[in-house]
């Protein structure tokens, strides 16, 4: 992927994200992404429709390939978004995308509009990923960052400073 001007959004979504509507997933036009998972299958088929998208297998539930992809972000300047997928039924799933947030948090622009999108479907662990969501919620206000949980068949909260409703499996952390 050739290396455009630090004014060209960089976003980064694993490939279960893949299956998300495009205004969604990455909202502004032309802007560079890096696609990473395990999937051959959905890693083949970005190859093939993003030819100017960077794919990189990873592990997302292994501390050392998640290093190695942050290296290969780093090298790509600061990240805009990072756009995330998953299944609330799977407890090593939510596990990998908690761990994914903390590596990437420190490599994320402060106070642009992009942040972090995750859409994961309902399921018994996701209640912990809320709950992740609630302990970072400081941090990301102090920095800026925007953090959207989006449930699939639950509208999220909109609003600044909206957080979760009584419902612990949806909402928004805005800035």
């Amino acid at each position: 992927m050739a290396r455009p001007g630090p004014e060209v959004p960089l976003v980064l979504m694993n490939d279960a994200a893949l299956a998300l509507p495009t205004d969604l997933a990455v909202p502004v036009e032309g802007a560079r992404l890096i696609i990473a998972g395990t999937s051959r299958v959905r890693l083949t088929l970005a190859t093939l429709a993003l030819p100017e998208a960077m794919v990189v297998w990873t592990d997302f539930g292994q501390s050392a390939s998640l290093a190695a992809l942050g290296a290969r972000v780093r090298a790509e300047g600061r990240l805009d978004r990072l756009v995330l997928s998953g299944d609330g039924a799977d407890g090593a799933g939510m596990f990998a995308i908690m761990q994914t947030i903390l590596t990437f948090l420190p490599l994320l622009k402060r106070g642009s509009e992009g942040g972090i999108l995750l859409v994961v479907r309902n399921g018994p662990a996701l209640v912990s990923l809320t709950q992740f969501l609630q302990r970072l919620r400081p941090s990301c206000d102090r920095s800026g960052i925007k953090v959207e949980l989006r449930v699939p068949g639950q509208a999220p909260l909109s609003g600044h400073h909206a957080l979760f409703d009584k419902s612990p499996v949806h909402g928004v952390i805005a800035r």
